[in-house]
């Protein structure tokens, strides 16, 4: 079964705010940055479940070239994405705002 990935908005914030940081150091690093998410949702299409939960309901994909994870849950045939932030946050902190 092919899952569908869907951006909460928060997601989509986080992932402007990244993008427009890493080209802001280098041009071209941002649209690296969005290939590597694009990689993790097909991923994610595919077989969600591959990567850790981390509560009874989020999972977590880490990044691989970039120092961000994906938070996210199931829920039916959808992937939502509720967050995606730079490791050295506290996860915690960015829920609690949301």
């Amino acid at each position: 079964m092919t899952y569908h990935v869907v951006l909460q908005p928060g997601a989509e914030n986080d992932i402007d705010e990244a993008y427009q940081w890493y080209e802001a150091q280098r041009i071209g690093l941002g649209d690296q940055f969005l290939r590597e998410l694009v990689e993790y949702y097909q991923k994610l299409q595919q077989n969600p479940a591959i990567f850790k939960s981390v509560s009874k309901q989020y999972r977590q994909a880490a990044l691989r070239k970039f120092p961000f994870v994906i938070i996210y849950k199931i829920a039916h045939t959808e992937v939502q994405i509720y967050a995606v932030f730079h490791t050295s946050r506290n996860p915690k902190e960015k829920f609690s705002k949301r």
